[in-house]
């Protein structure tokens, strides 16, 4: 890892708490302390990248800091003689990318490849009983496992034409719940009022009073952020 990145992450560590991120948007400005919650959230294959580094390796430290417009990452731990260094690049407020990595002072020529191996290890270390690690457990009964019900996405299961399981959350892996309050609606999961309606939850279309389609009634605009899929939730997950 080149020492220039690690001096500049740690002053900038001692020196900022929190900057405002260039790359946020609204009114909430992502802050250094949620793009690490970004880096130990983010899943792959179920399996949430902090989990899996914690548990391959002993004193794990996590950090993060602005330089310029870009923001970056920083990941070290282990002992001497089995120990890592990451370096990753944030180019939104839920991505990134890997940047550089060492692991026992040797530079890796494919840094991802520890993040592979360790998300492999936990996945096969931790896997849920209840539902041997599948993930899910019976055909949802309100769309008959199709995953569609009245011509769009079954609401009951989101579409996947199964029910999650409850144990893992869906996951087929147990883990930690990096489920946070959405910081950009404030946990409400609404944006204003819905553009289309007008607040009003209904419009008219041909000279008939329909309830609005975007709004489903309700007059309100969903978050972006945390609802996308156009149902109010007002949580965040990074999965």
């Amino acid at each position: 890892m080149n020492r220039k990145w690690i001096a500049a992450i740690l002053c900038a560590v001692l020196c900022l708490t929190l900057l405002p991120s260039a790359l946020a948007a609204q009114d909430y400005e992502w802050t250094l302390d949620d793009y690490i919650w970004t880096l130990q959230s983010k899943r792959v294959n179920g399996v949430p990248i902090g989990d899996a580094l914690n548990d391959a390796f002993s004193e794990i430290s996590w950090q993060a800091v602005q330089d310029g417009d870009d923001i970056y990452g920083y990941c070290s731990g282990g002992v001497p003689g089995d120990n890592f260094e990451l370096l990753v690049r944030f180019t939104g407020e839920f991505t990134f990318e890997i940047v550089d990595g060492t692991r026992n002072g040797e530079t890796m020529p494919n840094p991802s490849q520890l993040l592979l191996d360790a998300l492999g290890a936990y996945q096969q270390g931790h896997r849920c009983d209840a539902c041997a690690g599948l993930g899910y457990t019976d055909a949802c009964l309100n769309c008959a496992g199709t995953g569609f019900a009245f011509a769009s996405a079954c609401l009951a299961c989101g579409g996947s034409g199964r029910y999650a399981c409850r144990t893992c959350g869906g996951y087929g892996v147990m883990t930690s719940d990096y489920t946070r309050e959405c910081p950009f609606c404030e946990g409400t999961g609404v944006a204003g009022t819905c553009s289309t309606c007008g607040g009003g939850g209904y419009g008219m279309l041909s000279g008939t009073l329909m309830m609005c389609t975007d709004c489903l009634g309700s007059g309100e605009a969903v978050c972006p952020w945390c609802s996308a899929a156009g149902i109010k939730m007002g949580y965040l997950r990074n999965s």
